[in-house]
């Protein structure tokens, strides 16, 4: 084969692999989620309320309200959102595919990386043994709020009350 022809065949096979390659992959990230991590994710942007959000494919309530935390945040957008994903590797294709239906792609994502998701668990609220929806509110200047449950549980909509100077 002559060089010219043995460096185009090289060529197009390296574009062919790329492209390939850049289907299998998952359009939004998931950035690693493990031990020690709580802490750092619970502090980012600390001069601004956080909700901190862990679901799963896996978790029909989880499933169900993703289209609500696309309205609240929405309608809240002075509110920063952690979405933490807690499937396995293997299902974080089925995860990003439902965040992208529900048009939540955008948002800040973090998926279990580590095995021993008691450990991480834990590192979250010492009482919690990973029923899931769970959030976690922290305002700017009040005590952490932790949610076992939907958006229209009591203990969310009063913290968000708060937030907002609504009383009681």
């Amino acid at each position: 084969m002559p060089r010219s022809c043995s460096f185009l065949y090289t060529l197009s096979l390296t574009l062919l692999s790329l492209i390939l390659l850049s289907g299998t992959g998952l359009s939004l990230e998931f950035k690693p989620y493990g031990r020690g991590d709580f802490d750092q994710v619970a502090q980012l942007r600390e001069n601004r309320p956080r909700i901190i959000h862990y679901w799963s494919v896996t978790c029909p309530a989880c499933i169900a309200e993703l289209g609500q935390w696309t309205k609240f945040i929405n309608e809240h957008r002075d509110i920063d959102i952690i979405f933490i994903n807690t499937d396995d590797d293997e299902d974080r294709e089925r995860a990003a595919a439902r965040l992208e239906k529900n048009g939540l792609s955008r948002a800040t994502h973090y998926g279990f990386s580590d095995s021993f998701v008691e450990k991480l668990y834990y590192e979250v609220d010492k009482s919690w043994r990973g029923e899931l929806p769970f959030t976690v509110l922290i305002s700017t200047n009040g005590p952490r709020v932790n949610v076992t449950g939907a958006l229209d549980d009591p203990h969310f909509v009063a913290w968000l009350n708060q937030l907002n100077g609504v009383k009681k």
